[in-house]
């Protein structure tokens, strides 16, 4: 342990005294590029970012997303331990079902600076919590992106700078443009609803009586597909007690990769419309629903068919197909669905 801590500090020494060698060079640098993170930081890069470290799987999403799949060199861990996305992103990159791209990341879950230094990457990108990782990634000299993704305005936000990061501004235009197209469809579809029905919706592994609230993502998600939250308080994921889930009495709950049975087995919670009218559904498989990305229009789409059964004119496989393609292209939509 000592000798990696040891280790750790040399890398980090050198890596500052190369900052600080080159800070008189560094004023007179042509900082053609410039974007802002969700911490309202200014990332300023001399040329695109051929050299990222991504160590979120959304922000990994989004970079095949906009078809930059080439500048990536490092990824979170869970993209090679998380069954519910290895599969899916071995089929869209090749590197990572060989298992050949670093993952920066401590077994704790926080990034691994001694790896992430020697990556010598041109960005990274961290959730924007992340705090003392990112001052100290600043301190030596490398641009940092951080992301939060909290609601559907700022996603559009995150993908509009890292296309701007990534010199693939165009194309970020193209997927916000396909998403917005999207999102008009559902709105004509949802016109001829005469009444919302209300929809509960729990976190993944069995925490039930933890929700979301009306200012986080799977809010922004409801709206899309005309549906309206059982919860009415805007905390972003407010944990309550049965006795308040039962005064909701939601049509529908959402469950996140959990099995229905789970609720089910809730002897206090046998009075619910939702549980009597087998109105349970479970959003999987995580990769193709993701919220925190784009894949937010196939998460509304899919809760649309399935709340509002007579109002779809297409089968959400015909549905899946169309919104991956838009998002990764024809042929990667195709290897996900395989």
């Amino acid at each position: 342990m000592k000798k990696h801590y040891s280790c750790l500090f040399s890398l980090i020494v050198f890596a500052s005294s190369l900052s600080a060698c080159g800070t008189n060079k560094t004023d007179k640098k042509n900082y053609r590029i410039s974007a802002v993170d969700a911490i309202g930081d200014t990332i300023r890069l001399t040329k695109p970012a051929q050299r990222v470290v991504a160590l979120i799987p959304a922000a990994l999403d989004a970079i095949y997303m906009l078809h930059a799949d080439s500048a990536i060199i490092g990824a979170p861990n869970r993209v090679y331990t998380d069954p519910n996305l290895y599969p899916y992103f071995s089929k869209v990159d090749p590197r990572i079902k060989e298992k050949k791209i670093a993952t920066p990341a401590l077994a704790e879950g926080g990034p691994n600076m001694e790896t992430i230094i020697k990556l010598n990457p041109d960005l990274v990108i961290v959730q924007s919590n992340h705090t003392d990782a990112i001052t100290m990634l600043k301190e030596l000299g490398i641009a940092v992106f951080g992301i939060t993704s909290q609601n559907f305005e700022q996603l559009n936000e995150e993908i509009q700078n890292l296309g701007i990061l990534l010199g693939k501004e165009d194309r970020a235009k193209e997927l916000l443009s396909f998403s917005q197209s999207q999102i008009a469809g559902l709105k004509e579809r949802n016109r001829n609803i005469s009444q919302k029905k209300t929809i509960y919706y729990s976190w993944s592994g069995g925490r039930i009586y933890s929700t979301t609230g009306r200012k986080g993502m799977m809010n922004d998600c409801f709206e899309m597909a005309g549906l309206e939250n059982a919860c009415p308080h805007d905390i972003d994921a407010p944990n309550i007690s049965p006795e308040t889930l039962i005064s909701w009495n939601p049509d529908i709950m959402l469950l996140w990769n959990t099995d229905e049975s789970v609720l089910y087995q809730q002897k206090e919670l046998s009075s619910l419309k939702a549980l009597k009218e087998k109105k349970v559904f479970n959003l999987s498989p995580p990769f193709l629903y993701d919220p925190h990305t784009l894949k937010i229009l196939l998460a509304s789409v899919a809760i649309n068919q399935y709340s509002y059964p007579g109002t779809a004119n297409e089968k959400l496989s015909f549905r899946q197909m169309e919104i991956l393609s838009g998002l990764y292209g024809p042929e990667k939509a195709k290897l996900i669905l395989r």
